[in-house]
């Protein structure tokens, strides 16, 4: 990596610019490390002439600016750009800038740290795989499919609205059995975006943590529908 300052943020993301790519790239590198990738980034001067791969990564970046490219979800991103520092992290919380992104500040006001790891901890690779697209929100449904052009519509099948990760989660009426295991470990809570995808809420303390039975259950019930999942066709009622 030629860009010292980036691999500064990604190692200490406080108030800076970019906390939307930092927090995809900690969602993600969980998800990896799952898979057993131990990744290292280390900075290497643009100049430096042993570096082999120079060439191929400033030809890759002049292609991504054309109009035609299509950004990629962050899953295939982060696996370009991923630290083993990322994975000690061990920061205090703080509260999300206002200029990050409208949707990660809806469901989690911390900044990425323990609690991203504690999130994935134990989990299997196809359980993180679901939570990370739930807590991007770069998935397979069909709001984000339609953002980046990949389908004409985003609306949903069920007709009702469009495919967002609120509406599968909490209202969509093809995944109704499929959500009971949601209702019964916290119905009171059912459209808590933060709550069940284990983010912090305006209204929680200092000493808040991401409750991973809630997390949980909202894994097992997107598993459950197969509506996220690369290798298994979706059910409905």
């Amino acid at each position: 990596m030629s860009n010292l300052s980036a691999l500064q943020v990604i190692a200490r993301p406080r108030h800076q610019s970019g906390q939307r790519t930092v927090r995809e790239i900690y969602e993600c590198v969980e998800a990896l490390r799952k898979r057993g990738c131990g990744v290292a980034l280390r900075w290497v001067p643009a100049q430096e002439e042993d570096f082999s791969m120079g060439p191929l990564a400033k030809a890759a970046a002049k292609r991504a600016t054309r109009n035609e490219c299509v950004a990629e979800p962050a899953a295939f991103q982060a696996r370009l750009m991923t630290l083993r520092l990322l994975l000690n992290g061990q920061r205090h919380f703080a509260a999300i800038p206002e200029r990050v992104g409208k949707w990660y500040r809806k469901i989690d006001k911390a900044l990425p740290g323990k609690h991203t790891r504690k999130l994935y901890d134990g989990m299997k690779t196809k359980e993180a795989s679901v939570l990370v697209q739930l807590r991007t929100g770069k998935s397979r449904m069909n709001s984000y499919l339609h953002k980046i052009g990949a389908v004409e519509s985003d609306e949903c099948a069920c007709g009702q609205s469009a495919e967002t990760v609120e509406h599968f989660l909490f209202r969509c009426r093809r995944w109704i059995s499929q959500r009971d295991i949601m209702l019964r470990y916290a119905r009171g809570k059912v459209g808590d975006l933060s709550f069940f995808l284990g983010g912090k809420a305006a209204s929680d303390n200092d000493k808040w943590q991401p409750d991973m039975e809630a997390v949980r259950a909202t894994v097992q019930f997107a598993l459950a529908t197969g509506r996220l999942n690369m290798d298994q066709q979706s059910t409905t009622d």
